[in-house]
């Protein structure tokens, strides 16, 4: 890399999100990432999202665009499914590589990207930039501060509704396809499981999960459920549901030895997949011992994930999220399916 500059391409626009756009958008606001190339196998989809950034050259075969040398590092934003293929792809032409989370569907896979990474030299990382989300932000704060003592249960749910008779199933295939998006967890629940790892400081010992699938229609599973239970004692519930005839708001729910988080208002996180930061808007509940109050949401600050990209290529500081974080969350989600089939609590492969 030349002194102080990365030089980026981007795998995938996508109908879904426009997702190539916005990650265009993120690099953009760091000074030190240049998007130099963008790939898209659709050349239509390619066409969309190409003259919204001037100057960069547009591949419809990755091959191609990875023979550059003066690339550095590519971002593949592709469905699940795509995810593990690619990445590996990128990193044997021996570029640093960040991938959308999922990082794939399998922990096999996993490991295959982490141990292709390794065999190169070169960075695996996983975009969870929903860490960043201002009202986890405001979360994990109050954590970290010891404001709510030791943390020993966690809700974090996504219950919507719809009055179509269907429960509002997802409507893009991909998204209702568990060979493509991996199931019915792997969507929103890949978030949530990234947020509650990221805030338990204790090793995971096993998972507990139910899933339930009532429509021949879609492949995904409708109703999820995946608890996690932590070696202090802390467990931590995560679902997801598209079956609920009565829903629920996006719900955090922390109980601590000294406190305790409500938060409902997760969904006034505005402007993701549109802005390259969201505002501040939303606050959750906290009470302790001395009484409750309203705490504001933090801003959400989505770019910040590529500018600890940068300096972690640059600077040396810490990958943002490791190919070994975004293992652990695909442990939680496997393991999470395999104890529905089992009918019992199953121990966790990797930590």
């Amino acid at each position: 890399m030349p002194a102080g500059r990365i030089r980026c391409g981007i795998v995938g626009c996508g109908p879904v999100f426009n997702w190539g756009w916005m990650h265009g958008q993120w690099l953009h606001a760091v000074p030190e990432m240049e998007l130099v190339a963008l790939c898209d196998r659709d050349p239509a989809a390619l066409g969309r999202t190409l003259p919204e950034f001037p100057g960069v050259e547009g591949y419809t075969d990755l091959a191609e665009m990875l023979k550059r040398d003066d690339l550095d590092m590519v971002s593949v934003v592709t469905p699940h499914n795509t995810h593990a293929d690619l990445v590996i792809q990128c990193l044997q032409a021996g570029k640093h590589t960040v991938v959308e989370k999922p990082m794939c569907l399998t922990i096999p896979e996993a490991d295959a990207m982490i141990e292709a990474a390794r065999a190169a030299g070169r960075t695996l990382a996983v975009f969870h930039n929903r860490r960043h989300d201002g009202n986890v932000r405001a979360i994990h704060e109050l954590v970290k501060q010891g404001t709510l003592g030791e943390v020993f249960h966690i809700e974090v749910c996504a219950m919507g509704y719809s009055q179509d008779p269907n429960y509002g199933r997802p409507g893009d295939p991909w998204r209702a396809s568990k060979a493509i998006s991996g199931g019915g967890l792997y969507d929103w629940g890949a978030h949530a499981v990234d947020w509650v790892l990221s805030m338990v400081p204790s090793p995971m010992t096993h998972v507990t999960g139910f899933f339930h699938r009532f429509h021949d229609a879609a492949s995904n599973e409708d109703h999820t459920r995946a608890i996690i239970h932590f070696a202090n004692g802390c467990a931590a519930e995560i679902c997801c549901s598209r079956a609920a005839l009565i829903g629920k708001p996006y719900l955090w729910y922390v109980l601590g030895t000294k406190g305790a988080i409500l938060d409902t208002g997760a969904n006034a996180i505005v402007g993701y997949c549109n802005e390259v930061n969201g505002p501040s808007g939303g606050s959750l509940t906290l009470r302790t011992l001395e009484g409750e109050r309203t705490v504001p949401y933090k801003e959400s600050d989505w770019a910040t994930y590529y500018k600890d990209m940068a300096d972690h290529l640059l600077r040396g500081a810490p990958v943002p999220v490791s190919g070994e974080d975004g293992r652990r969350v695909i442990t939680v989600l496997q393991t999470a399916e395999k104890s529905s089939a089992s009918g019992h609590s199953e121990p966790v492969p990797h930590q």
